[in-house]
């Protein structure tokens, strides 16, 4: 078997599609490193501790996403809704408070602190704090503090983080994309047009807007680094916010990796995948253009 390093990428509940993905990969390729970014992250530390698809869809189907969400939980500093202290206890309980170093496949988080203004590869210490300020998305989560580090989401400069691949060993580099495809065309506005625009609350103004941005910065980061293989596990049937929505998620993150390595081992593979990502890069310029 090929040694595969894996980069997981951020998308709220869409990133539950990884955990089928891991059950795909085990089956083609050994793990050899992984490089996670919010849900990514927390999928990514689980298969370092050692945890099959399986074990860990069925830790998110008990997750009670009332009790993470509680009024009791909210964040008093006014630096986020939820302090996320619910979640760093559930992420404990998880990783039975091991340590980063206590990991079987190496392993690296990314978050962005906001003191230094830049992303924070965490490969050592708490697998717990990894998982959780990695996945503090800005607005819904308080930040995470861990020394003098103020620390949010990774999704904030890198949703798939490519750019960190080779820091952890691998043959061959597979990226995993969970979030939304992204309109790279523009239209000019039409005032004439008569009705009412569509209201959409506050929390999905600042999801959708942030998943869309994301999105756009992942398939840069696709077309920069060309992985080796490069799978798009976006749901479009779900939400971000369907995080009771585990095993289709996980069906679907199954169906589209185990597709995506029956097409690797194909002849023309290399040449088709070099041609999406000249497809994909003349999309960003064409965008660039119009903006």
């Amino acid at each position: 078997m090929k040694q595969a390093r894996l980069i997981l990428g951020g998308g709220s509940a869409y990133g539950l599609a990884h955990m089928g993905i891991i059950t795909a990969v085990r089956e083609h390729f050994e793990i050899s490193g992984i490089v996670g970014t919010s849900m990514g992250a927390i999928i990514g530390a689980c298969t370092a501790l050692g945890m099959g698809g399986r074990e860990m869809l069925d830790l998110a189907e008990d997750v009670s996403t009332i009790e993470l969400f509680n009024p009791l939980n909210l964040d008093f500093s006014r630096s986020g809704i939820f302090d996320g202290k619910a979640i760093h206890k559930l992420f404990m309980q998880w990783t039975s408070e091991l340590q980063i170093e206590d990991c079987s496949i190496p392993f690296i988080a990314v978050a962005f602190d906001l003191h230094r203004q830049c992303s924070i590869l965490i490969d050592k210490g708490s697998l717990a704090d990894a998982m959780r300020a990695s996945s503090s998305l800005p607005f819904i989560f308080a930040p995470h503090e861990i020394g003098e580090y103020l620390l949010v989401d990774g999704g904030v400069a890198h949703p798939l983080p490519l750019a960190f691949a080779e820091k952890v060993p691998g043959e061959i580099t597979i990226a995993v994309n969970v979030l939304p495809p992204v309109s790279l065309k523009a239209e000019y506005i039409k005032p004439g047009r008569s009705g009412e625009a569509k209201r959409i609350g506050r929390y999905d103004v600042f999801m959708q807007s942030l998943m869309l941005n994301q999105g756009f910065i992942a398939v840069q980061a696709a077309t920069q680094y060309k992985p080796d293989i490069y799978i798009d596990a976006h749901l479009a049937d779900f939400s971000f916010t369907d995080l009771k929505k585990a095993k289709e998620f996980y069906k679907h993150g199954l169906k589209v990796a185990n597709h995506s390595f029956m097409d690797y081992k194909k002849p023309d593979f290399a040449e088709r995948l070099k041609e999406t990502y000249a497809q994909l890069r003349v999309k960003l310029l064409e965008s660039w253009k119009q903006s």
